[in-house]
Parts: C-alpha cells; sequence; structure tokens
C-alpha cells in the first residue's frame, strides 16, 4: 500500500472521519481541525477509496535550553481499528521523520497517549510538568501592583501574533512550543478558550490563556492552559489577575515546572499536586544540524566522541566527534576504529536526546550502564539538567 499526501477537501474529510473514529472526538469538530489547519503535512494510506491510516507534520519552533529550534510536530496518527498491527503506522512515522530530516528540521516532538509505542522511533519523555491544584484565595495579598499593566481580553485572531511575539520574548521560555499564525487553531476550536493579554506603554508583556470546567453543581475549575511573561513584574500581574477569580472559582489547575516555585506565590496548597502523566515526546532529528545550531557555554574547550544508534534515520546512526569551543560545536561522523573507547559514549538516539533537552544528566540517562562514562561527558556546564514543561498551545 502506498503513501499518498492529502490536500484535497474530499480526502481531507476522510481524515477527520477516521479521527473521529481514532480520537472520539466530535465529528464536527475534526472536520474543521482538518479543513482549517493549513500547517498539515498529512499523509494517509487507503485501501480502495477508504482511509485506514495517516498521520501528519506541524511546523512549530521550540525551545530548548532556551534556545529556539525549527521543530517537525508529529500529529493525527491514527489507524481504523479494523487495520491495526500491519505496521502502518510504522511505514507512516519512518517516511515522515525521514523526510522531515531531509527537509533539515533537526528536532521533532509529539504528545501521545502511550510512549512506549513512540520509543520505537527514537521518541523520549523530556519534561517534568508538575500539575498544580489550588484556590484563587490562596494565591498571596501583597503581590507588587504595576498600575501602568493594562489587561484585555483577545478575541479578534489578528491579535494572536502578538501572543507568539510575547512567546518569543518571555522570561519563562522553557514552557513554549511556538507555532505559525494557524497554530492557535489546533484544536478546532477556541470557542472554549479565554485568552488575555497584558500591555504595558501599549508593549505587549505577558498573556493567559485558560478555559472554564463545571465539575459539578456550584463547583467551578479554571484550567490554565499556559501564561508568559516578560518580567516579574509581569508575572505578579497575572497572578493578580487569577486571584481576581476568588469569588466564582473553586480550584484553578495549572501544569508548570517545579522549577517555576509556584509554592512561593501561594500560602497553602494541596495535596493534589502532583506530576503530570502525560508529558511531550522529543526525539533528535538530524545530529549535524542539532549540534551546528545548539550554543554551549563560552568557557567549554572539549573534544568529545560518540557512538549513536538510531532505529529509523541511518544516516543519525555512526560515530560522531564534536569540538566545542567559543561557544559553538564543529561535528563530523568519522570511523569508530580511530577512537579509544574509554573515550566513546555509546547512546541510542532517545538517550542523546533526554540528555540535550535537559530532562537528565549524562549520569542520570546512564547510570544503569556497566560501563564507564568518558570524563569529557561528566562536567556538569556541558548539559545540566533543566526542568521544563512543554506546552502545545501555539
Amino acid at each position: 500500500m502506498d503513501i499518498v499526501k492529502i490536500t484535497e477537501k474530499e480526502n481531507l474529510l476522510k481524515a477527520a472521519k477516521l479521527a473521529h473514529l481514532c480520537f472520539h472526538d466530535p465529528h464536527e469538530k475534526m472536520e474543521k481541525y482538518f479543513l482549517g489547519v493549513k500547517e498539515h503535512d498529512l499523509r494517509g494510506i487507503f485501501e480502495g477509496n477508504n482511509l485506514i491510516a495517516g498521520a501528519a507534520s506541524i511546523d512549530f519552533e521550540i525551545f530548548i535550553r532556551n534556545q529556539l529550534f525549527k521543530c517537525a510536530g508529529i500529529a493525527a496518527v491514527m489507524t481504523d481499528p479494523i487495520h491495526r498491527r500491519k505496521g502502518l503506522v510504522k511505514k507512516l512515522m519512518n517516511e515522515l521523520l525521514f523526510d522531515k530530516f531531509k527537509e533539515g528540521y533537526p528536532i521533532s516532538a509529539l504528545w501521545p497517549f502511550e510512549h512506549s509505542f513512540y520509543r520505537k522511533f527514537g521518541f523520549e519523555s523530556c519534561e517534568k510538568p508538575l500539575r498544580y491544584k489550588f484556590k484563587p484565595s490562596e494565591i498571596i495579598d501583597n503581590l507588587e501592583a504595576d498600575s501602568s499593566i493594562k489587561v484585555r481580553e483577545i478575541t479578534d485572531e489578528s491579535d494572536f501574533p502578538l501572543l507568539n511575539l510575547i512567546a518569543k520574548n518571555a522570561k519563562n521560555k522553557y514552557t513554549r512550543i511556538i507555532g505559525k499564525y494557524d497554530a492557535w487553531k489546533l484544536l478546532g476550536d477556541l470557542s472554549g478558550f479565554k485568552i488575555f493579554i497584558f500591555e504595558k506603554n501599549n508593549e505587549p508583556i505577558g498573556y493567559i490563556t485558560f478555559k472554564f470546567k463545571k465539575i459539578k453543581e456550584w463547583v467551578n475549575h479554571m484550567i490554565i492552559m499556559d501564561f508568559a511573561f516578560k518580567d516579574i513584574s509581569t508575572k505578579h500581574a497575572i497572578l493578580r489577575f487569577m486571584k481576581n477569580f476568588e469569588s466564582d472559582m473553586s480550584f484553578i489547575e495549572m501544569t508548570i515546572p517545579y522549577e517555576e516555585e509556584m509554592i512561593s506565590y501561594l500560602k497553602s496548597y494541596g495535596s493534589e499536586n502532583q506530576f503530570s502523566s502525560w508529558p511531550a515526546m522529543v526525539r533528535i532529528l538530524n545530529i549535524e544540524i542539532f549540534f551546528q545550531q545548539l550554543e554551549f557555554s563560552k568557557k567549554l574547550n572539549k573534544s568529545l566522541y560518540m557512538k549513536i544508534e538510531d532505529p529509523v534515520i541511518e544516516e543519525n546512526a555512526g560515530t560522531w566527534s564534536l569540538t566545542i569551543s567559543d561557544g559553538k560545536c564543529e561535528i563530523e561522523k568519522i570511523g569508530e576504529k580511530t577512537i579509544a573507547k574509554e573515550s566513546l559514549l555509546e547512546l541510542s538516539i532517545n538517550q542523546l536526546t533526554q540528555i540535550v533537552t535537559g530532562f537528565a544528566t549524562v549520569k542520570q540517562v546512564l547510570e544503569a550502564k556497566k560501563e564507564n562514562i568518558p570524563q569529557e561527558w561528566i562536567e556538569h556546564v556541558l548539559f545540566p539538567a533543566k526542568a521544563t514543561s512543554v506546552q502545545l498551545w501555539f
């Protein structure tokens, strides 16, 4: 069965029908999604006139260590239940990932229901998000007040580019996934979202996006989808805005990195705070391009060697030499026989991804290995751990 690109309306409607079957969202919502999002590179496998499997890539940008990278976001991976366990998704994913590799995307990301399945394609968990649940009244009272900061609700799509501008300049960069204009429509329907922008001297400096969820009679929740702020003063203004809902919201729920130190802004917090069970997954898509773009501490002056295993992209597999100096990295593939074994670090693409995204240090990722880790890889400033929470709302 051949893989075809899906662009015509008739086949997009078939994709919506298949997505309704696989993801259980309303059919009308799926139609609006597939007909409305322009950034999709949607691929499908047909049996006769019936679409039986599909997968898509969406153009994003993603912050890795506070640095913006072009990202191929994977979405709409679906198979008709009748045709599962035939290797159709594997065929689609392998082609899609390899094509994005050739197009020069350094990184790829996805948000799966089942993590173990996507590890086979080189993806690995990359974030440590903490879900907070607290009452608006539990936000502290003595937050800094800046009367020059104004708040307004965004209802016009012409203001959406301002949100991405804020995200790119935000102090809390590590929570950002930034998409193009239509990425704000990724869920197919924004009617349930509220978006407020914070401005100072007519300059956009922060925003908050949320939706309301009625749990039961007299129990209303505000679910914070994302927020960004240029400085601490703006963060205080956003928290003061949240506190305004103490008369009509039972709880606020939000997911952020634990190093965000939300607890310092709360009078008390409940035992329901916990790590989120549905973190994003990331994989390095093009090793050479990624390391050429990655910025390092200018104090570093190192030569490193690594042997990489990649089950999908053969061009990534093999032995690489990395020369780091003046904040940049020169990288080239070399013959393994030229490197002493004690200087060579052996990694899967999954492990390498976790190390460079800051999920864990080299020691933590490889602590179960019996072999010694080359001393050159252990230096703390090389790849320090960094807590992250990846938000998809861009």
